[in-house]
């Protein structure tokens, strides 16, 4: 049985730096098999490939990061699909140190501690906060692609994808706090509840909040505050498209010049 440990060590401040290095310092004093990621996050946007062979030679792999259901989904979006492979998972947001440690320990019986320490790291400035849809609960609506001002979204064979993730706006959620189906998740997002992921959660506390935070948004006419957002978006992709354009011509006007 060839087990491992995948250990985010998390790009933002969602975790305390003394306790992520407190766990990482326990994993390589054990001398424990273990991968430990910058950003879990980011290296399934950015560095799939990579992280998809980080599970080939495994059977059995445990994560420590945040919710489970967040940590599912950002496997997914990788494609990250081994029949045969067991996951389990540590949500280092809720559980105490001792109680990773406890789980650590029996996770690893004496003749699997074997295999060496590997380190992946990024050197970006991007925070890596973007969506991720859990198509569980996702009833293919459209409102999130609709609404965001930055192309996000994308709405592809009847299917909404987040297509352009790093267009993202840094810790701006508002996308999820008005799905209807709590279908959106921020693994990034510092408060608890659907929209970080959770496991689980009052669905009717959701449903109530979702209503508040559609009337704070839209207003009271959420059709035609979805159909004004789209026309920005729209203004917004031409003006970007207009700068690209005079950014290339100006450029070749120069190679042309320095000719």
């Amino acid at each position: 049985m060839n087990k491992k440990i995948v250990f985010c060590n998390c790009g933002v401040n969602l975790i305390d730096k003394d306790r992520l290095k407190g766990i990482s310092d326990y994993l390589s004093q054990a001398e424990l098999p273990f991968a430990k990621i910058s950003d879990l996050c980011f290296y399934s946007v950015d560095r799939k490939s990579e992280l998809k062979n980080l599970f080939i030679d495994s059977d059995e792999v445990l994560i420590i990061a945040c919710y489970p259901r967040a940590v599912k989904l950002l496997l997914d979006n990788c494609g990250i699909d081994h029949p045969s492979l067991k996951f389990e998972f540590l949500n280092f947001r809720e559980l105490s140190d001792d109680q990773i440690f406890i789980r650590i320990d029996s996770f690893f019986e004496e003749n699997d501690k074997n295999g060496e320490y590997s380190e992946f790291t990024n050197n970006t400035e991007w925070p890596s906060w973007f969506p991720i849809i859990d198509y569980s609960r996702c009833n293919t609506c459209g409102q999130c692609a609709d609404f965001c001002l930055f192309g996000v979204y994308e709405k592809q064979n009847n299917k909404v994808v987040v297509a352009n993730p790093k267009g993202c706006k840094n810790n701006c959620p508002a996308c999820g706090r008005i799905c209807p189906q709590t279908a959106i998740v921020f693994p990034k997002y510092e408060h608890k509840g659907a929209i970080a992921g959770a496991d689980e959660f009052d669905e009717m506390a959701e449903h109530q909040r979702q209503i508040q935070d559609i009337e704070t948004i839209l207003g009271s006419n959420i059709y035609k505050a979805l159909e004004m957002r789209k026309a920005k978006r729209q203004s917004i992709i031409r003006s970007v498209t207009m700068k690209q354009a005079i950014a290339e011509r100006e450029k070749a006007l120069a190679e042309k010049n320095n000719n």
